[in-house]
């Protein structure tokens, strides 16, 4: 009988063991793409959605790691198995939708070109005849100089960062990217250099979507619904407030 319930107590450790490892989940993240990821000069993975990714994996009592990797390379990490969640500015597509469960929406955010102040140039083929624009690999923004401005010529670059370098130094003529993600670099580098929103923001919900959201493999209903959980929690002890006004002005969950 000793026996007997020595391996039951210890079948129930080891099944409670697998429970708190099943626990673990691994987030993809590209740490350049400031202010919602980037590493600080030790290193460190700081902005606002890491600061939000991790109030959310304590609400829902997950064993949350980091993981950074190219944009363009997530979604296939996550159908691989090698992450189980993405949590980098990712817009909610009907594209997306046919490899991916998305969360509820996280954030909202306009899209719009940054170009030198006064730049008589918008979203249209006429304006940007002779330009080059420059895009982020892998992203919505790619898609809508290419399915919408075929005519116009991109440079398409693997992180954003990069897009401005090229802008500062003259090779593109204009970036493309969302609202949020310009604001931080004008702040801190494009307005002292010249450089400014230029005309409308563009408003194509078939290619942007509806916003952003964190991104599951098909079917991991469970995972979801333990973020979807938290976004609650977070939304309602004012913890995203707190962090969206941290790092911006202006809410950007549309609230």
């Amino acid at each position: 009988m000793k026996k007997i319930g020595l391996f039951c107590a210890l079948a129930m450790l080891g099944m409670a063991t697998a429970a708190h490892a099943a626990t673990k989940v691994r987030i993809a993240t590209e740490a350049d793409y400031a202010p919602f990821e980037y590493k600080d000069a030790d290193g460190v993975l700081k902005g606002f959605e890491i600061e939000l990714g991790t109030k959310m994996c304590a609400a829902a009592k997950l064993d949350c790691e980091w993981v950074n990797m190219d944009f363009d390379a997530e979604i296939a990490a996550l159908n691989a198995g090698k992450v189980d969640a993405i949590l980098s500015q990712m817009s909610v597509t009907d594209e997306r939708k046919k490899s991916v469960d998305f969360g509820d929406l996280l954030t909202i955010a306009p899209v719009s070109l940054v170009a030198k102040k006064g730049a008589a140039i918008g979203a249209d083929a006429a304006s940007l005849k002779g330009k080059t624009v420059g895009v982020q690999s892998g992203t919505t923004h790619e898609t809508f100089m290419k399915k919408r401005l075929p005519s116009v010529a991109i440079k398409v670059y693997q992180s954003q960062e990069e897009a401005y370098l090229d802008l500062e130094a003259g090779r593109i003529d204009a970036t493309l990217a969302d609202k949020t993600i310009e604001w931080d670099w004008l702040q801190k580098t494009g307005k002292a250099e010249g450089f400014d929103y230029v005309g409308k923001d563009i408003d194509d919900v078939e290619i942007f979507g509806t916003g952003t959201a964190i991104a599951f493999r098909k079917g991991d209903a469970a995972l979801r619904a333990k973020f979807n959980e938290a976004l609650v929690q977070v939304l309602k002890d004012g913890t995203y407030k707190a962090i969206n006004d941290k790092y911006f002005p202006f809410p950007i969950n549309g609230k």
